[in-house]
């Protein structure tokens, strides 16, 4: 971002007192918030408003009208492109400035008149303030008493955001006290410009963090405090605020990305301060005992305070029925992104009512500890009669009806109301009788001084299987605590098939791996880390999956994350076995001789032992000696030193990673380069592209036009690494071109074809059958090449015998459109993410749409294939219509021949190009050929299905 300070703008003469740095946004445009700033009293301050391009011209016109009225002392517009940071045009806004004040202000802000001098002069008078608000006051608008939205943020028991007596009515006693806060409210702040500088002003790239941390960082860098001034009042536009913010503060801090402690807890002694009782809600929502909010029994204002104050399932839905159609689906929205905004599964409330028990025992109140022990005891009467058809009416009322990414707390709901209820209908289903004949299994865990509390729960998680044919394999690598040895001692003293061995040096993870391999007889062997768990059925599972296909040589099931409060949470829903984007995870369990024939783990890849050594056990197996068991078998311990928690923690790590992928390589005759994927330090490879490789690069045009400058680079580029040929192929006699190919550079080798069509799968037989290449690389004419774009590493790896078709992700108006068709269970294929934010990519689907992965079918609009293979097999059915590459990808897939989607191929549709329509009959046709297979098909875990998003989501309701 480069802006330009120093430019002539409207300014009276000499140095303002006070500087005004304010940010818009495109819901909030400046004019008001102009209007009441010089209302307020800014008399001779100079404003610069950072606003998005599209506001530059009515903010300018109103700044530069009061300035000449003498309402301010001086006006600028700081345009913000897409993608800037408002924080880092704020903070350079502040350097410009000649003021000692500044006030931070939102154009959601509306300041009342006189505001202004009321703030300035506390700031002066009290040298331990770091900064200072205004009331501000809820929208009004309504028949109801001014609300008061925000007096200051306050902290409960476990660090979660509040904002303090939120909804008490203006003018109330409580709101007329000078308070003492650790945070403040960047919609309207004074501060001195001085203390700003010194501080650094806003981290840029935290986004709705960047106030809490400039704020911590100001607050300790003066060891001062922030306050609200009572007598200055602001009106806030955006009625959701409160939600948002303390709603991302408290889910970054309830899913383990904020580290506990950064606030205070000072909730309670505000409270206490006023003369209430802090207290407990049914749902453990902590605050005051009957704060006079004085609202309407059935009016909206009184849905939202319940909401706010007693959050749980009913309050949010009896506000989303009131709310007006464009702010119910904004909160529902907020509902998905913000998972503190949605039930937990029941674990979390048990470990939160211990927690509030003993808060209430050390902070002496009665009241709150009483309801903390008296829910304790009937915990499992709010489980059931509560938590539980809570969740089932929200799931009936559609809010968990997008995919998992876009609302984690779905997977909250679902342990709630779908996992027990499988695990028992599975065992009644089996009426399950364990035979002799079931495989013993060795569980093979190597330790190093973990937390005791960690390795008993480990241990005890295995010893609480609830199949008893197994083997704990122990090796303690050398622990310098002497707590570790010790326990171990004592679990190989309890039970008898624990096995143990005390290494005398120090070998790291591999050597100690293969230390407690080497104590194993069973058949079957199983990891476990020394601070994980398995899941009380994890070894039944392994066992009656390996009882029933004998053949099977690995196992690997689902997973998910666990804290040190047994909270779950993160999970990792596998497909099918996947060679191209290896990632079978926790719990691996392997024939123990094929782990002998591996020759155990690698030593030197420490970090990525495990990775490595399935890379070289799965290489030599058949795809019918691997299967995925789809039960969640393995919880991952969260802490600071586990890669759970950062990768960062473990960087070797990441090298490990690398060489056993470049490695792997070797072994399976590739000659190809392992490059970083560029985000979640994920890896790919780079083939390289074979002498003399003959191409044939088929331009599928609907309209006559000449080739885009990209599309025309990108073929010369594939030219100078392979033997190009540049064919034009009409869908129809309309998109013959006119002076192509002699416009072509002569490199390209073009020609033009007749027209074939109007179907692109009718094209693409004719253009294989007039084709010379090897390898045909089917593009449709309009596409141009983004990001990293190698279509010569699509034409590598369409030589692959075991692959039918490679594809491409292909962009449309900034957002993904096809990277990959998926099975649902209706019987259908969708396109995975579509419509999804390129920003978020690294995110979405565990981070699989950033490597190379096996799908149903690939886009028609970029695709790479033999072409003697394709000719032979018949290549696409027209009659199968928008469907043709799906039933082409199916019928190759039934002779062991995949579909695949590169990381390499990044293409960008035109924002008018158009998508096929389904008709009724290929719709009945596909699912007649195909249905049943779609339905059952590998790609998809049996417990999720397609969300109206595009993304998986999880099933709730068992249909």
């Amino acid at each position: 971002m480069n802006m330009d300070f120093s430019g002539p703008s409207l300014r009276s003469a000499g140095a303002p007192a006070l500087t005004v740095l304010l940010a818009c946004s495109a819901e909030a445009p400046p004019t008001a918030c102009l209007e009441a700033l010089a209302a307020a009293g800014a008399g001779d301050a100079m404003v610069f408003c950072c606003c998005p391009p599209e506001l530059e011209g009515p903010a300018r016109a109103v700044g530069e009208t009061l300035c000449r009225s003498g309402c301010l002392g001086g006006f600028r517009c700081l345009p913000l492109a897409p993608g800037d940071d408002r924080h880092a045009a704020v903070n350079g806004a502040a350097k410009a400035a000649e003021s000692s004040l500044l006030l931070l202000l939102s154009s959601d802000a509306l300041l009342e008149p006189d505001s202004l001098p009321a703030l300035s002069a506390r700031l002066a008078k009290e040298p331990a303030l770091a900064g200072l608000n205004p009331v501000l006051l809820a929208p009004g608008g309504g028949a109801g008493p001014r609300r008061i939205c925000h007096l200051g943020c306050v902290a409960d028991s476990v660090g979660q955001l509040h904002y303090l007596y939120e909804g008490l009515p203006d003018g109330h006693p409580l709101a007329a006290r000078r308070r003492a806060f650790q945070l403040a409210h960047e919609a309207a702040l004074l501060v001195r410009r001085e203390d700003f500088l010194a501080v650094g002003g806003f981290r840029p790239g935290l986004e709705g963090l960047a106030t809490p941390d400039f704020c911590l960082r100001l607050a300790a860098a003066r060891k001062g405090v922030f306050s609200t001034e009572p007598t200055a009042r602001a009106e806030l536009r955006d009625g959701f605020d409160s939600w948002k913010k303390c709603g991302l503060w408290n889910s970054l801090l309830q899913r383990g990305r904020l580290k506990p402690g950064l606030l205070r807890c000072d909730y309670h002694a505000q409270v206490q301060a006023d003369g209430l009782e802090y207290g407990l809600t049914p749902w453990l929502a902590e605050g005051p005992c009957n704060l006079p909010l004085e609202a309407e029994k059935d009016g909206l204002d009184a849905a939202w305070l319940r909401w706010r104050h007693a959050p749980e399932p009913a309050a949010l839905l009896r506000l989303l029925r009131l709310l007006p159609p464009q702010r119910r689906a904004w909160a529902l929205r907020l509902c998905r992104e913000l998972p503190s905004s949605l039930p937990r599964a029941f674990a979390w409330y048990t470990a939160l009512a211990a927690r509030l028990e003993g808060f209430g025992r050390r902070e002496n109140l009665p009241r709150l500890t009483e309801q903390a022990r008296a829910w304790q005891a009937k915990a499992r009467r709010f489980q059931h009669e509560m938590l539980g058809p809570g969740l089932r009416a929200l799931a009936d009322a559609g809010i968990y009806a997008c995919s998992l990414d876009s609302a984690p707390s779905l997977y909250d709901a679902w342990l709630e109301l779908r996992e027990n209820s499988l695990q028992a209908a599975e065992r009644k289903a089996r009426n399950l009788r364990v035979e002799r004949t079931w495989p013993e299994i060795a569980v093979l865990m190597p330790v190093w001084n973990p937390e005791p509390e960690f390795l008993r729960a480990a241990l005890d998680s295995v010893l609480a299987q609830s199949y008893s044919q197994w083997q704990l394999c122990l090796a303690d690598d050398a622990s310098t605590r002497p707590e570790t040895p010790e326990l171990l001692r004592a679990c190989a003293a309890r039970d008898k098939r624990v096995r143990l061995v005390i290494r005398e040096r120090n070998g790291h993870i591999s050597r100690a791996s293969n230390s407690a391999l080497a104590l194993a007889d069973a058949p079957w062997a199983a990891f476990l880390d020394h601070d994980d768990l398995l899941a009380p059925d994890a070894l039944l599972e392994v066992a009656r999956h390996a009882a029933d296909r004998p053949g099977l040589r690995f196992l690997y099931s689902d997973e998910d994350k666990i804290d040190a409060a047994g909270v779950r949470r993160t999970p990792v829903f596998r497909a099918a076995f996947d060679p191209d984007s290896y990632c079978p995870g926790h719990l691996a369990a392997y024939a123990v001789a094929a782990l002998r024939d591996a020759g155990g783990l690698r030593p030197g890849l420490e970090g990525s032992q495990d990775f490595d050594l399935g890379l070289r056990v799965t290489e030599k197996l058949n795809p019918e000696e691997i299967a995925h068991i789809p039960r969640i078998l393995y919880h991952w311990r969260i802490h600071a030193d586990s890669t759970t928690a950062s990768v960062a923690t473990k960087p070797y790590a990441l090298e490990a990673t690398r060489r056993a992928l470049a490695e792997s390589a070797q072994r399976r005759g590739l000659a190809a380069s392992v490059l970083p994927a560029g985000k979640n330090n994920f890896f790919r490879l780079e083939l390289a592209v074979p002498p003399g490789l003959r191409c044939s690069a088929i331009l599928l045009a609907d309209a006559p036009g000449a080739l885009t400058p990209g599309l025309a680079d990108c073929l010369r580029g594939l030219a100078r690494r392979l033997r190009l040929e540049t064919l034009w192929q009409p869908l129809t006699p309309s998109a013959l071109p006119v002076n192509l190919p002699k416009s072509w550079p002569p490199r390209l080798n073009g020609r033009v074809l007749p027209p074939a069509g109007p179907h692109w799968a009718t094209a693409c037989r004719a253009a294989a059958r007039a084709a010379a290449g090897d390898v045909l690389l089917f593009l449709s004419a309009d596409l141009l090449p983004v990001g990293d774009c190698r279509p010569e590493q699509l034409a590598a790896l369409a030589l692959r015998p075991d692959l039918a078709v490679v594809g491409a992700c292909v962009w449309r108006g900034g957002r993904l459109w096809h990277a990959g068709l998926y099975p649902d269970v209706t019987g259908l294929p969708f396109p995975l993410q579509r419509g999804a934010d390129p920003a978020l990519i690294s995110s979405l689907c565990w981070g699989r749409l950033l490597l190379a992965r096996r799908v149903l079918a690939v886009s028609w609009r970029c695709m790479a294939v033999r072409r003697q293979d394709f000719l032979e097999n018949g290549g696409f059915d027209p009659s199968m219509g928008s469907l043709a590459g799906a039933d082409y990808g199916l019928r190759r897939e039934a002779r062991g021949r995949f579909a695949l989607v590169s990381p390499w191929g990044q293409w960008l549709l035109p924002a008018g190009a158009g998508e096929e329509t389904l008709s009724p009959r290929t719709r009945q046709c596909f699912l007649e050929r195909w249905g049943h297979i779609v339905r059952g098909h590998g790609l998809r875990n049996p417990h999720m299905r397609a969300a109206p998003d595009y993304g998986w989501t999880l099933n709730l309701s068992g249909a």
